[in-house]
């Protein structure tokens, strides 16, 4: 659940440059988490890195084990887990709501619907502020972003730029993907995305805290390669192997 709230915290480094470079473009991540107790660091730094890949209105999301796959020419978007070869299918242009639902005639009844999102009970907040400061080759803004759920508190320093291009319809529906696959939170997908409205160009860099209880952990998230570079053949298709689900 705190890596979860992490990935909440930082997705938004994932941008759209293709229309300031004009081809597809290969970006790299650094992410760097440290979790501690009673304020003693525990264990070792985990550092990782993610990806991602931007054409046009296409984007792909790279994360260890968990890929998303956004196709607003095709107005889909997939989610994937290479262990277990599945995915999840949504409409881009219906934010939280599975491809299947309507062809299925499912719907998740109202009452249900409302007991999950009262037992989450997430908020989030992000709020501009006034200090700038460079980044790299990068003239940024600082945004201040705070997510609460279940006893976690999440608290986000964002800096963005408005020195390159972004494609905010795609930027901020990818924000929103995080919660698409879990029970009780498309609603709160909604409101994700109506918050990162707030943010002026796009984030380059991030720090978020999560906090419950005794137990904290920090990570910071940086952008430390951007290039152009033709994806690969196959990366704007879901394996014919890998099996579709339901949101339960």
């Amino acid at each position: 659940m705190v890596r979860s709230l992490a990935l909440i915290s930082t997705v938004t480094l994932s941008l759209s440059f293709s229309s300031a470079f004009g081809s597809d473009i290969y970006m790299a991540h650094k992410v760097s988490t440290d979790s501690y107790k009673k304020d003693k660091k525990d264990g070792e730094t985990e550092v990782r890195t993610s990806m991602q890949w931007f054409a046009g209105d296409k984007l792909r999301s790279n994360d260890g084990n968990e890929s998303v796959i956004m196709r607003l020419d095709k107005d889909s978007i997939y989610t994937l887990d290479h262990k277990k070869q599945t995915y999840y299918a949504f409409q881009a242009s219906t934010l939280g709501v599975p491809a299947n639902a309507q062809a299925d005639g499912e719907q998740v009844p109202a009452m249900v619907s409302s007991m999950m999102g009262n037992m989450f009970k997430m908020e989030v907040t992000i709020e501009p502020t006034s200090e700038t400061k460079k980044i790299g080759q990068w003239n940024c803004t600082k945004y201040n972003q705070t997510v609460k759920m279940m006893g976690m508190t999440t608290t986000t320093e964002l800096w963005a730029t408005e020195d390159v291009t972004i494609d905010k319809k795609l930027l901020d529906k990818f924000f929103a993907t995080q919660f698409m696959t879990k029970p009780g939170m498309q609603d709160f997908a909604g409101k994700m995305q109506k918050e990162a409205e707030k943010i002026k160009g796009c984030v380059v860099y991030s720090k978020s805290v999560t906090s419950m209880g005794n137990k904290r952990t920090e990570t910071i998230d940086e952008v430390t390669e951007i290039k152009e570079l033709t994806a690969p053949q196959d990366t704007w298709v879901v394996p014919a192997k890998y099996k579709m689900k339901k949101i339960e």
